[in-house]
């Protein structure tokens, strides 16, 4: 609420300005003056009052009511004959200015009709210009004094229709997945936007395109066909703002107009192209406005149509991700191994090739030499074991093998150009997220008893599933949380007696404790940026041995003997 003297102030302006229209319209009406004599003030006053309650608030729509008041009388739309003056009024407040361009067209089509009018139509369009040009710099009640004067213009000016369409689409073709096999697939255009009085454009308008300078660019077109035109140097006006600048169209070349779009460059993950899955790279805002009066002599105008046009990155991606395990074979101290797990890579951007190697080596060079060092810790653990010697390990680890699929890349909604893009998702990962086939050897000696010790984990996680998002529901978040294992290989031991001068066996009494414990697959990425990357993480849990020393003499003494601790073995992410 304004300070009571801000309200003073402008309830004085308020009041001076009715002074000032009831001097002017006595001075270009003669005849108020002979007819009203001094109560012209109290008339204007009159007219102003009932010209706010009909939310008739800007200065110069209560001059021109005012006005209208002295041609058909005071409170004229209540009168019998002028419901169209009721029906007009009755329009949104909004539309203000609108509704009193309408009313003094119609008035002067009613003049024209009436042969006995005593005013004519032409005095009655030159006063109405005349209070334009007087009080049309001034705001409206209760803030009648403005920095910038509104722009009221006086000619119809609208357009009748629009629409917009995409001329030339940056993709025409996507990847899927149909009876097992990989294949692109055409895209159908996306219907126009066709805009008119009953459908405004879109708050939001969606293209999918590429960055400056890539091929093919997307193309845009909007038709539009005028309702009336102001002044054709003028309007209508067609802006397009964004990053490029400000492109702009008047008049007779917004008919048919069509220009190029392009989303934001996008910088390509450190660890290689597509090392991101999914990622949601951020769209490119732009601004797109038609400008005219949005004026009408009869009926609703379509007005200015103002839009924002989201250009999102149109790249289509597809990676194929094949790994093999090595062959079983022992862990040497100190030593890599004599064999490695291999890698297949192959990707694509919207049928073209791209360079897999960063990826491939990713794997290669980063989770196989990580699993490695694992199995290294893994067998010192071993060899820490109290009580333990002559420890050997052997066998296979192996994360993330076998075969996975993926397609991606941002797709337009069921709205088609009138609604946001969603990112797209189709893919099938038939992998094991760990595979342990090891064993572990070493003779155990402990209070006088000896035994052979093997350990064993032998075990499979297996992350195998279908992953289809094709529509903005459900989100992306939930549709490949699946794409994560959490597993737990368990550790069996068999302790074999061996032979002492003393006669002591040391056995088992029952299983073993302890297992091999991680995550594997595809989880937000956690390098910053949005997207998917893929992960492995392995961890030793606590493990420990029930055991029996049985003493010819002192009998049976039980113990649970512990291995290790729980300790991490390996964290690797591919970005």
């Amino acid at each position: 609420m304004p300070p009571p003297d801000t309200e003073a102030r402008e309830a004085e302006a308020w009041a001076a300005f009715l002074h000032q229209l009831a001097e002017h319209l006595v001075a270009q009406w003669p005849a108020m003056q002979a007819r009203l004599g001094d109560k012209h003030l109290a008339f204007v006053e009159l007219a102003a009052q009932q010209a706010l309650q009909r939310g008739l608030t800007l200065a110069a729509s209560v001059a021109r009511y005012a006005n209208l008041c002295f041609v058909w009388g005071p409170g004229f739309q209540d009168k019998p004959g002028f419901e169209w003056a009721q029906g007009l009024l009755a329009a949104p407040r909004e539309r203000e200015w609108a509704t009193m361009h309408q009313l003094v067209r119609r008035s002067l089509a009613e003049l024209q009709r009436l042969p006995d009018a005593r005013i004519a139509p032409e005095a009655l369009a030159a006063a109405d210009q005349r209070l334009v040009d007087h009080f049309g710099h001034l705001g409206r009640h209760g803030a009648l004094h403005t920095a910038e004067a509104p722009v009221l213009p006086l000619l119809a000016c609208d357009v009748e229709a629009l629409e917009l369409r995409m001329l030339e689409p940056a993709v025409a073709e996507h990847y899927t997945l149909a009876a097992g096999a990989w294949q692109r697939v055409p895209l159908p255009t996306p219907a126009p936007v066709r805009v008119d009085a009953a459908n405004p454009l879109p708050r939001l308008v969606a293209v999918l395109a590429h960055a400056p300078g890539a091929r093919p660019q997307a193309k845009l077109q909007l038709r539009s066909r005028s309702h009336a035109v102001c002044n054709g140097d003028l309007h209508p006006a067609l802006h397009f703002t964004g990053s490029h600048g400000q492109w702009r169209w008047v008049g007779h070349e917004t008919r048919a107009v069509s220009w190029p779009v392009h989303t934001l460059a996008q910088a390509e993950p450190a660890a290689g192209p597509a090392s991101a899955v999914a990622e949601e790279t951020s769209p490119e805002l732009c601004k797109l406005e038609l400008q005219v009066c949005g004026l009408r002599d009869e009926g609703d105008a379509l007005g200015p149509q103002t839009t924002t046009l989201w250009a999102w990155p149109a790249a289509q991606w597809w990676l194929e991700l094949q790994r093999q395990a090595a062959a079983a074979q022992p862990v040497v101290a100190g030593k890599p191994p004599a064999l490695r797990g291999s890698t297949g890579c192959r990707l694509e951007s919207d049928g073209i090739e791209r360079d897999a190697s960063p990826l491939r080596r990713g794997f290669e060079q980063g989770l196989e030499p990580a699993t490695d060092a694992a199995l290294q810790k893994l067998l010192a653990t071993i060899a820490a074991v109290e009580g333990l010697s002559s420890a050997r390990l052997d066998g296979v680890l192996a994360l993330l093998i076998g075969r996975a699929a993926l397609t991606w890349g941002w797709c337009l909604g069921p709205a088609g150009l009138g609604g946001r893009a969603f990112m797209r998702l189709v893919g099938t990962l038939d992998l094991q997220a760990c595979q342990a086939e090891l064993q572990a050897e070493a003779e155990l000696a402990l209070g006088g008893g000896r035994a052979r010790l093997m350990l064993r984990c032998a075990a499979s996680a297996p992350l195998s599933l279908q992953l289809r998002r094709e529509a903005a529901e459900p989100p992306l978040l939930p549709t490949l949380l699946p794409a994560r294992h959490r597993f737990s290989l368990p550790f069996t031991a068999e302790v074999t007696p061996l032979a002492t001068d003393t006669g002591t066996l040391l056995q088992a009494t029952g299983p073993c404790s302890g297992a091999l414990v991680g995550e594997a697959g595809l989880r937000p990425r956690t390098s910053g940026g949005s997207g998917w990357e893929w992960f492995a993480t392995l961890r030793l849990e606590a493990a420990s041995l029930p055991l029996a020393l049985v003493d010819p003499v002192l009998g049976v003494q039980q113990f649970n003997h512990p291995l290790w601790a729980e300790q991490p073995l390996l964290d690797w992410s591919l970005a």
